[in-house]
């Protein structure tokens, strides 16, 4: 038996954490064989903390609200005897509400553990990279995402594929990718809950990506208000780079990509992409004037592209 305990940011400020150490504590007191795991946010916050269990069979059973005061409960009905909290369940609005979705970008967001590599592969992940790397052209790649049609999902809309383009026929043998990950806009979470619940999705976006303009290094520009996203998504680095999915020779193909992290203070101006890049290097983060555009003269003075986590 698995229990699952959603801990993104709105899980974790409405007790998760406590509620979780609460799960470990009555299991180990009554001998029960459970293993308790974490997860990214589901998108239902006002429910959280989340807990989800899963049955041997696979059925799960989501519980809502879950203090520590009621974790005996389901750990006495449900863990120790197979019967449902039904009190504690989710309510049938709120899990039609959930249903009722189609879920692209947060596909993986409360479903899987976000600092383990081995459940994003399970769900397919980094099998993409593998097939670009191993039996695509970079220009193979960009008419992809020109066919695909898609177009920046930072606000703008402009289309991705003219963009990686541009880098790409730009002169040089140096260029980097960048994800803008600031999100200054007040009330914006939408960063955040990749980040901190399918941060590995990120990496293998922006590895693609690299490998489609010619770039070898990669910077992600988070705001530091974002702890949780920006721990979670170093682990995925971390891992990654084991796995031999960053660094060099990803899948033997002689494509090397690396990724860093660079955290941003959270001034709103450091959204737009040359501001941004300016603080990246370590500078105050105030625009440039254009042309020359990105593409040209970009990070550090070489033919740079931005994107925004959504587009990734």
């Amino acid at each position: 038996m698995k229990i699952v305990i959603g801990q993104g940011s709105c899980g974790v400020a409405t007790g998760a954490k406590k509620t979780a150490a609460e799960f470990e504590k009555q299991l180990a007191e009554k001998n029960l064989d459970a293993v308790v795991d974490i997860t990214g946010c589901v998108g239902t916050c006002y429910l959280e903390p989340i807990v989800d269990v899963y049955d041997d069979n696979g059925e799960m059973t989501r519980y809502v609200k879950v203090q520590p005061d009621k974790v005996a409960e389901i750990v006495d009905k449900h863990i120790a005897k197979g019967e449902v909290a039904a009190d504690m369940a989710i309510a049938a609005e709120d899990q039609e509400f959930i249903e009722k979705q189609k879920r692209v970008v947060l596909r993986n967001c409360g479903i899987i553990n976000p600092e383990k590599i081995e459940e994003y592969i399970e769900v397919g992940g980094y099998e993409a990279i593998k097939k670009v790397v191993t039996s695509m052209t970079p220009d193979e790649v960009i008419e992809e995402i020109k066919i695909s049609g898609l177009r920046g999902r930072g606000g703008a809309g402009f289309p991705t594929w003219f963009k990686w383009n541009a880098c790409r026929q730009s002169p040089g043998t140096e260029k980097y990718m960048v994800c803008n990950a600031d999100e200054g806009d007040p009330g914006a979470f939408m960063d955040r809950s990749v980040l901190e619940g399918d941060p590995h999705c990120l990496i293998e976006a922006m590895t693609i990506a690299g490998y489609a303009i010619g770039a070898t290094e990669g910077y992600v520009y988070v705001r530091a208000e974002y702890p949780i996203a920006v721990s979670r998504l170093q682990i995925a680095i971390d891992q990654a780079r084991e796995y031999g999915l960053l660094g060099k020779d990803i899948f033997g193909s002689g494509f090397d990509f690396d990724l860093h992290i660079r955290l941003g203070a959270g001034a709103f101006v450091c959204g737009e992409e040359t501001a941004l890049m300016t603080s990246i290097e370590g500078n105050r983060g105030e625009p440039r004037p254009r042309p020359p555009y990105p593409a040209v003269k970009g990070l550090f003075g070489k033919p740079t592209t931005e994107n925004n986590v959504e587009t990734f």
